[in-house]
């Protein structure tokens, strides 16, 4: 199962998912990040392009009613979540 994503978790192109994440849920300290969350890109290269969002996420897992987002989960401009927390795993 993959590592959750949380608020600040770098991406792929680089760049990071920016929130506001699932207010009501925290994990290791920070929102849990969900489908929807603004991901900040500098790809192409700097300045790169406008915000996009996470756009997938687990099919079973939700918060806040909306797909929890995993490491290796992508974002609109097709980067990858990268990094999450290694003690919080989430299946679907």
């Amino acid at each position: 199962m993959p590592n959750a994503a949380v608020m600040f978790s770098p991406t792929s192109h680089p760049g990071t998912v920016a929130g506001p994440g699932a207010p009501t849920v925290k994990i290791a300290g920070l929102p849990a990040a969900v489908v929807g969350d603004q991901h900040i890109c500098a790809f192409p290269v700097p300045p790169g392009h406008p915000p996009n969002i996470v756009a997938k996420g687990s099919a079973t897992v939700k918060f806040g009613g909306r797909p929890a987002a995993r490491v290796g989960d992508l974002c609109a401009c097709g980067a990858q979540i990268e990094a999450g927390v290694p003690t919080v795993n989430i299946g679907g």
